[in-house]
């Protein structure tokens, strides 16, 4: 039975990507912060620790056949905060693996927001822990999803409600498109990328890949409305929120943060320049030597499911 080593477990993706391990049936151990727990499962061990804990990234990885690379950091008031985890961390954990679990697979969890890497310092830094990846010398895989969304999110709570009430808030200019994936089938996709077999001798790994949930050219807006317009059976206002605002909004919290100490909130002009981008849209469906991989849940069955519908319909 397989040992599988898992970063950010308590987070949206970390907790979905621990129920398809469960659901495998590998031996599992977790990095938990000292502040977190995780419920008592069978075949979970969880090791108390952080990326910047060397002695913690050395027992979660040995013994691994593959470790799974979730943990990120989403916000900061500058490059240096969110490269302390997103690459300096992911250094740490490249190094214990060197040492001691050199021929186990490392499934990196990035960001597609990283193929623009000049756009922000969450891209940046997200490109810069792919870079430490890429060149690391052990059988990889870098995962690049793009806007992920299920029920257990509470990010998009307000989004989702405010669709079942009709009213759709848009970002950024009307011909944008985005791509969207399922977590419970991101969750699949990185279990399958861990427990892919070697065939005829050749690595399943060292490969970049980007997901999507199988609709060809994503999605624009008017997309969403009209998703959301049928499943409500009723209309969609969208209402255009002004980049100009945003930008506004974004700054202020960068300076409140910078005068307080504090982490700033994600919103921050760096993060609007991501959401007013024009093109975020995935190219890629399969993974790679798992062909048996593919999106289950699209975004017009898996609306309904979201929180905050049922009860604003």
């Amino acid at each position: 039975m397989p040992t599988v080593g898992l970063t950010g477990a308590t987070g949206f993706i970390g907790r979905a990507t621990l129920t398809a391990l469960v659901e495998a049936g590998v031996n599992i151990k977790a990095l938990v912060r000292p502040a977190r727990h995780l419920p008592a499962t069978q075949g979970l061990q969880c090791i108390s620790g952080s990326l910047d804990d060397r002695d913690s990234l050395s027992q979660l990885v040995s013994g691994c056949d593959a470790v799974v690379h979730i943990a990120g950091s989403l916000s900061g008031r500058n490059y240096v905060d969110l490269a302390r985890t997103n690459a300096a961390g992911c250094r740490r954990l490249i190094e214990a693996m060197q040492e001691k679990c050199p021929e186990a697979r490392l499934v990196h969890v990035s960001s597609l927001a990283a193929r623009e890497p000049a756009l922000s310092h969450y891209a940046a830094s997200k490109r810069a822990g792919e870079d430490l990846v890429s060149t690391s010398g052990l059988d990889w895989q870098i995962i690049r999803p793009p806007a992920v969304y299920g029920p257990e999110d509470p990010a998009l709570a307000t989004l989702w409600r405010l669709l079942a009430r009709g009213l759709l808030p848009r970002i950024g200019s009307p011909q944008a498109r985005f791509s969207l994936l399922h977590v419970s089938d991101l969750a699949a996709a990185l279990v399958r990328s861990a427990l892919a077999v070697e065939t005829a001798g050749e690595r399943a790994g060292r490969r970049l890949v980007c997901l999507h949930d199988g609709r060809e050219g994503g999605y624009r807006w008017q997309d969403i409305a009209e998703i959301a317009s049928q499943r409500r059976r009723g209309p969609v206002r969208t209402i255009p929120v002004p980049p100009a605002l945003l930008r506004t909004i974004g700054t202020m919290n960068l300076f409140g943060a910078r005068l307080t100490g504090r982490a700033p909130p994600v919103l921050v002009p760096g993060k609007v320049a991501e959401l007013v981008h024009p093109d975020w849209v995935c190219d890629n469906t399969q993974l790679p030597r798992c062909p048996e991989w593919k999106p289950l849940k699209m975004f017009a069955e898996s609306l309904t499911e979201l929180p905050g519908w049922s009860r604003y319909r």
